[in-house]
């Protein structure tokens, strides 16, 4: 009996802690779900007002809420320029912006003084933005927004054309230049088309390679009254004179001529050389299949001294004022990943540049990719001259139009431009 009875009290005591195993298991199966619940990321809508649009946007926007399932978008699209920044400034006075948006040359200065992007200047994904994107997104130091694109343009040749003349090596100089187009004269060939519409490729190349190779921060001197376009652009429209207008190789037709006529002009084999970029090498070839062409610099006085006309891709920026600061700051990481990157470059067709990521450009383009944006041999008057840049821009054209048709002289234009800054800064 005795022996009946500590064989029922060991049974019991054995379901009993099998009994409380399974409760304490299962209470445990809780409490980790329950700490799994807890710690999951809650939901966030980021908002963004792009200008590229949904479409191109969509693969590097897919592939960021593939590892941040808990992050969604409101996306917004304007285009660019003109409307994009109309929009973004209704809503950034109206305290509507969006958490993400664009800054772009045009609107860099209302957005920075006025306090409405985050500084990003110490955040590590920087790092991979190249310092030569830095400044067209910068103030006193310190940088408002990511930019992984760049864009360049020179002047493209037509590689058969320049054999048919005996050329078979690019100028390194400005006088070589010269030379090369009056050899392509002398064997009845047209050198060059240029609409001498703007502050063109020619003469923003020209600046960049005979004044920012010796001095990098004429344009921050000139804005702060440290130095004058005389002393800054006279030589620079001189050469350009007495090199293609007074050689002829510009003549005044050229000013009504439209961008599609001189690119066709080339594409057809009429005139050797045209200032373009990357936006017109698709059009070539579908004129001309059978073309040789490749791009180049603007060479400067000295040996070496080369440059591009080109600026660096709008930036990300970050509301100052957003909500959602830590999923923001995980997009902008995000779009400096090598995944990111080339989501980006596969959606929007933009160029690259950023460290350690190598964008695959046209054959034709690679010299410019190269020596020129990742290089940061580029300058874009209109990134530098951020303060009254619509005012100095026309009256540089009208300059230059006038010293094409020798009603003026390079010294008078300077000095028109300098009395320009003056007035606008007096007012």
């Amino acid at each position: 009996m005795k022996k009946t009875s500590m064989l029922l009290l060991i049974t019991i005591l054995c379901l009993s802690f099998v009994l409380a195993a399974c409760s304490k298991s299962g209470n445990d199966g809780k409490n980790s779900e329950a700490s799994k619940g807890a710690d999951a990321p809650k939901s966030v809508k980021l908002s963004i007002l792009a200008w590229n649009n949904e479409k191109e946007m969509k693969p590097v926007i897919d592939g960021f809420k593939a590892k941040y399932p808990h992050i969604s978008f409101d996306f917004q699209f304007a285009p660019p320029v003109t409307d994009y920044i109309a929009k973004l400034q209704t809503m950034l006075l109206s305290d509507t912006a969006p958490d993400l948006f664009i800054i772009a040359a045009e609107n860099r200065n209302e957005i920075i003084d006025g306090g409405y992007a985050l500084d990003l200047t110490d955040e590590p994904f920087m790092s991979v933005m190249l310092d030569s994107n830095k400044p067209m997104l910068s103030k006193n130091g310190r940088t408002y927004a990511f930019s992984q694109t760049g864009w360049a343009g020179g002047l493209f040749y037509n590689k058969q054309l320049f054999q048919k003349a005996g050329i078979n090596q690019l100028p390194e100089t400005w006088d070589e230049f010269i030379q090369v187009c009056l050899k392509l004269k002398e064997a009845g060939i047209l050198p060059l088309y240029d609409r001498m519409h703007d502050i063109t490729i020619i003469h923003s190349a020209m600046f960049g390679s005979n004044v920012l190779t010796k001095d990098p921060s004429f344009d921050e001197k000139l804005f702060n009254g440290e130095a004058t376009f005389a002393e800054g652009w006279t030589e620079v429209l001189t050469m350009w004179k007495e090199g293609l207008i007074d050689n002829k190789i510009l003549t005044p037709d050229m000013i009504g001529m439209t961008s599609d006529q001189v690119m066709n002009e080339f594409a057809l084999g009429n005139v050797a050389m045209f200032p373009g970029g990357p936006w017109n090498i698709g059009t070539v070839e579908a004129t001309n299949p059978d073309i040789e062409f490749e791009i180049m610099a603007i060479p400067g006085k000295e040996p070496g001294n080369k440059y591009y006309n080109g600026a660096p891709g709008v930036g990300f920026a970050i509301n100052s004022k957003t909500k959602n600061k830590e999923e923001a700051l995980l997009f902008l990481e995000y779009l400096t990943t090598q995944e990111g990157l080339k989501q980006f470059e596969e959606g929007t067709g933009g160029i690259i540049t950023a460290h350690g990521y190598e964008s695959e450009v046209h054959p034709a383009y690679v010299p410019a990719y190269k020596d020129g944006l990742m290089a940061g041999r580029i300058y874009l008057p209109m990134v530098s001259w951020g303060r009254h840049q619509e005012a100095l821009r026309n009256q540089f054209l009208v300059g230059l139009q006038d010293i094409a048709v020798n009603k003026i002289t390079p010294e008078q234009a300077t000095a028109a431009l300098d009395k320009k800054l003056k007035e606008m800064d007096n007012k």
